[in-house]
């Protein structure tokens, strides 16, 4: 389809009744890549996640494909992930009712394609309470977690904002949300420490509100942005306490970083893209040189052979002046 020219299965619909958000078709297409693994894989060795390690990841079903892309990347390391998932998606992501992010994730799992589950899954949409969802559509999200065996949140649903006093609830609900998530995430971890966390996509719970998500950069944030101290959600809890955090939003940009194609009209094959490419250097022969060139200028400095090479003059070679030593 022109939608989805790669055929991956992984760009959904323009429009249904559990799409939570507006997106871009661009960003979509883009992040079908299966190469994008390669760059997470790449993001966890700079934030030095040793194999083993516990690794929170917070998704949606906003981008699926890296999703996955983020799971391979945990089992190729070895690591331990503990997911907490969004079942409603934005625009042109996993926002087919009968196939929404849960749906998939349950089924890589019986097909053995992966072998990480969810901790626990919200409704989604704007602070994780169904904003933007029809009833309906919270209907189908309930079904939807409940059908994969996931255990909820207890944030209630949208309501509608009728004074100054639920305007005030809903701060507190956003607080409690938060607080949820890091109480599942400490829980999970069974008192090991989390080493890194994944945010993917604009989850407000997740990335701390529209100002978290210009707060941090695209890609590894090894550390807390200077003004991070007005911002709270579960990345900036993380990465206040000194945890680095990977935010994998604008993905054309990063797929610019890493020599991705934007938007590839059919599927990249594996082991293409800048992130597998590297100039790469001999320490030994940098050391050893390194130390020649230190010896040469040690000699020139302590000696009156630099003397003798620079001097060109007829006046300077009749000189009896000998050279004192430089300091």
């Amino acid at each position: 389809s022109t939608s989805d020219p790669t055929e991956s299965g992984l760009v959904g619909l323009a429009m249904s009744p559990v799409t939570s958000d507006r997106g871009q078709l661009s960003a979509k297409q883009t992040s079908v890549n299966p190469n994008f693994a390669a760059v997470i894989v790449q993001m966890l060795k700079e934030a030095d996640v040793q194999e083993g390690d516990r690794v929170a990841i917070g998704c949606s079903g906003s981008f699926p494909a890296l999703n996955i892309c983020a799971y391979a990347a945990c089992e190729t390391l070895k690591l331990e992930p503990l997911v907490i998932c969004s079942a409603s998606a934005s625009e042109w992501g996993a926002n087919v009712p009968a196939l929404m992010w849960p749906d998939m994730e349950r089924l890589l799992n019986k097909e053995k394609l992966i072998d990480i589950k969810s901790i626990a899954c919200s409704i989604g949409g704007v602070q994780d309470r169904g904003f933007g969802l029809t009833e309906e559509g919270i209907k189908l999200v309930k079904a939807c977690i409940e059908r994969n065996g996931l255990e909820k949140f207890h944030v209630e649903e949208a309501v509608p904002i009728t004074s100054p006093k639920a305007l005030e609830n809903l701060k507190e609900d956003f607080t409690k949300n938060i607080d949820e998530r890091m109480a599942k995430y400490k829980d999970a971890a069974e008192g090991m420490p989390i080493k890194a966390y994944i945010n993917i996509g604009g989850g407000t719970i997740s990335v701390g509100k529209n100002i978290g998500k210009r707060t941090f950069h695209p890609g590894l944030n090894k550390k807390a942005p200077p003004d991070i101290r007005r911002v709270d959600g579960v990345m900036p809890r993380f990465s206040k306490a000194g945890v680095p955090v990977i935010h994998l939003v604008h993905i054309n940009s990063l797929a610019n970083k890493y020599t991705l194609p934007l938007e590839p009209p059919s599927m990249p094959s594996l082991g293409e893209g800048g992130v597998f490419k590297a100039v790469d250097y001999s320490k030994p022969l940098v050391a050893g040189v390194l130390a020649f060139i230190l010896l040469c200028l040690y000699g020139f400095i302590r000696t009156d052979v630099g003397f003798r090479i620079l001097r060109t003059s007829p006046t300077t070679r009749h000189r009896d002046l000998h050279p004192e030593p430089m300091v």
